[in-house]
């Protein structure tokens, strides 16, 4: 941002009566999980489909992506020492398309923020952005495979499966998407994106069946987590399987165990961080209810009136994704985004990055920012409905303003825990509900 334009902001304000407290609340969702990671891995995998067709020797190349997943490092680790076990040569590769500034040091570095290491995995990270030309499907795109995985004898897929928030289907976020966006680095998701929502709802099963017969994927690890982003289920799909019924009925599975907001309707939602490590929108758009993509109705559930967005996440690198969901932002997080890597992933995704990147309203700092909000909700400070949530991946604790008091008591799966002061430091900075140290 410009000098100029950053010394207008910085003079900019337009007050307005915030609360002066805020109802600390948890919200109980049903939660089964899994404690022991390794072990569940061992057992999903045991005999598994995938596994039997990888035979001593061969070197198998283990895709993992660039979201957020719940336990991804010891996950990953478990499957390689598995596929080691078989007296196979096991080598992780991003598979992630266009993120880490699709650069290939870029998605290293992105698996690193989110755990995946050499030390951690116990195995070689080998990344490129080349590309394979594996197939062409029939009135669409072509599809591609990554230089290093198609090299390799075998390719074994991790991801986690949930709601897509860019379009809804039969196959959404799982292990299709991950072969033909993931594996298709950034030459592949340019590919399918041109076709924008309708292109993934067409595309995705009938180019799984061309993953399975033209390249060397044996399948994959497919992941459901609970509502606190907690690991839940783990199933080990063949690669005759990935993009069916079976991908199709674990979507539904981990619709049910999505997390949401508790209240139909909230005037201003406050959000203290967006970034790729919790959603691929930044935000996601399940639970905040808007999808802002041409063409595409808004569902509005819930009906949010008016986004805060507070500051980007650090594991985000820079990817400011999603921040046009948002209707006012912070100069602390417009002074966060890496222009480059967002762009690129927002002119990847083609129509679905039109408008979730324009910069919202920026004010000098939180305060300013949750006034302008508050002045902009279409409600008077007295009867503005108040939700702060930290991400939209977790939900379970959640602050809100003091008059949905009754709706909270009202609510089985709602606890009041405390009230908590609204605080800001001499620098406007929100303090209170939460700590937010300088980052």
């Amino acid at each position: 941002m410009n000098a100029q334009l950053v010394e207008q902001i910085t003079h900019l304000r337009f007050p307005a009566q915030l609360p002066e407290t805020l109802l600390e609340i948890e919200q109980d969702f049903p939660a089964p999980r899994i404690d022991n990671i390794p072990a569940a891995v061992r057992a999903a995998l045991a005999g598994s489909k995938p596994l039997q067709r990888i035979q001593p020797g061969m070197r198998v190349a283990v895709g993992a992506g660039s979201r957020g997943i719940t336990n991804l490092p010891v996950i990953v680790r478990t499957v390689v020492e598995e596929i080691r076990a078989l007296g196979a040569h096991p080598f992780v590769f991003p598979a992630m398309g266009s993120h880490g500034g699709a650069t290939a040091p870029g998605q290293i570095e992105m698996l690193a923020s989110l755990g995946v290491t050499p030390q951690s995995v116990g195995a070689e990270i080998l990344a490129t952005m080349e590309v394979k030309e594996i197939g062409r499907l029939s009135d669409g795109p072509p599809l591609y495979q990554d230089a290093n995985a198609a090299t390799a004898d075998a390719t074994f897929l991790v991801n986690r499966i949930k709601p897509h928030t860019d379009f809804h289907g039969q196959i959404e976020s799982g292990l299709a998407k991950m072969a033909v966006i993931g594996m298709g680095k950034d030459t592949g998701a340019q590919a399918i994106h041109l076709y924008g929502g309708r292109g993934f709802i067409r595309f995705l099963a009938p180019a799984a069946r061309i993953y399975e017969t033209n390249t060397n994927l044996v399948g994959g690890l497919a992941l459901l987590e609970n509502a606190f982003g907690e690991t839940d289920e783990m199933h080990a799909l063949d690669v005759s399987e990935v993009g069916t019924t079976v991908e199709t009925a674990l979507l539904e599975k981990a619709r049910g165990l999505m997390p949401r907001l508790p209240f139909d309707a909230i005037d201003i939602l406050v959000i203290k961080e967006i970034g790729k490590n919790f959603s691929g929108t930044g935000m996601d758009t399940n639970v905040v209810g808007r999808i802002m993509i041409p063409r595409t109705p808004e569902t509005h559930q819930p009906d949010v009136a008016v986004i805060a967005v507070l500051n980007i996440s650090e594991e985000s690198h820079g990817n400011a994704a999603g921040i046009g969901l948002g209707n006012v932002t912070t100069l602390r997080a417009v002074n966060r985004i890496d222009w480059m890597a967002t762009y690129t992933n927002s002119v990847t995704s083609g129509i679905f990055g039109m408008q979730r990147v324009n910069v919202p309203i920026t004010m000098a700092d939180d305060r300013r920012a949750l006034e302008v909000a508050l002045r902009c909700c279409g409600e008077p400070p007295e009867h503005a409905r108040w939700v702060w949530i930290n991400n939209t991946s977790k939900l379970r604790r959640l602050w809100v303003s003091p008059n949905l008091r009754s709706a909270v008591e009202a609510n089985a799966h709602l606890r009041l825990i405390a009230e908590t002061p609204l605080r800001f430091d001499e620098s406007g900075r929100l303090v209170s509900p939460w700590e937010m140290p300088e980052k």
